[in-house]
Formats: C-alpha cells, sequence, structure tokens
C-alpha cells in the first residue's frame, strides 16, 4: 500500500474532500440525506471538541472518511458513536477501515472514554455483511436494541 496517512480534521481545514465522501457514502447506502445538509454538518462536527472527524489521505487525495461524536451518561460516563465509516471501493482490504477504527479509538481514549458503539443498517448489513466485519474489531451487540425517533425541526 502506498503512503496513507491518517488524520483528524477541525474547523480550520479544507473540508471539500472530507463532504465529498460523506456524501458518496450516503448516496451508496441509499440515505436521502440532502448534499448541503451533509456539508454543513461536516463543518459543525469539525468544530466540536466531543467529534472527531477523521480522514485517510494519498498524495493528498482523501480515501476514506470516519465519524464520531461524545456523549455522556449514568452508566458508563463518556461513551460514543461511531455515525460513519467509508472508504473509497478501490481502498477497500488494505486495511484502512481498520487504521480508522484505531484512530478513532486513539482519540476516545484520550477524552475518557469507556466504550462506543456502531449502528449497523439492514441495507448496510445486507450489502457488506458488516456484523461480521465489527465482530472483528471487537464489536458485540450484547443483546441491546437501539431505536430512534426524529425530531420535529
Amino acid at each position: 500500500m502506498s503512503e496513507v496517512s491518517i488524520r483528524r480534521l477541525g474547523s480550520g481545514d479544507d473540508l471539500t474532500q472530507a463532504s465529498h465522501l460523506l456524501i458518496r457514502f450516503f448516496r451508496e447506502e441509499g440515505f436521502d440525506t440532502p448534499d448541503e445538509v451533509i456539508r454543513r454538518h461536516t463543518a459543525v462536527m469539525a468544530g466540536l471538541d466531543n467529534c472527531g472527524l477523521f480522514i485517510a489521505e494519498n498524495s493528498g487525495k482523501a480515501i476514506g472518511v470516519a465519524t464520531i461524536s461524545l456523549e455522556f451518561g449514568i452508566e458508563f460516563g463518556w461513551g460514543a458513536e461511531m455515525g460513519d465509516l467509508y472508504v473509497l471501493p478501490e481502498w477497500r482490504g488494505q486495511g484502512l477501515s481498520r487504521r480508522l477504527v484505531l484512530a478513532i479509538e486513539d482519540f476516545l481514549k484520550g477524552r475518557g472514554a469507556s466504550f462506543y458503539q456502531v449502528t449497523v443498517t439492514p441495507y448496510a448489513q445486507e450489502a457488506h455483511d458488516l456484523k461480521n466485519f465489527y465482530d472483528r474489531l471487537g464489536f458485540d451487540s450484547k443483546g441491546r436494541l437501539i431505536l430512534a425517533k426524529k425530531l420535529g425541526a
């Protein structure tokens, strides 16, 4: 594999490539979030200390992206959810997802997080067998069911 670097982006960085990868990810996975919303939320996330926006780069080109958001709860203290993990198809199978996950784990350990979780959508599971991938990374469902409710603007 050529030289690939992983870094966390901040509000002062050019977020164009990260936004582009996130938009591509959302389209490939069938989400209907408008591009402008993805760009706006990418910019907000890059400026928040309790969030991480990570990219994998090769020769200045973004080839992977991952996001993480921290939260505080009574049961575990600081925890987080990895919201997005995407690597361009031509770069898959080379360990980039694992490297992005390790960068996220370093970020979380530095902030005192005791756990983090990832949500696997039914489409993503069917298309990519992500449960098996995340099992190999040490994730376990523990039998918990996560339900979501959208709030009005």
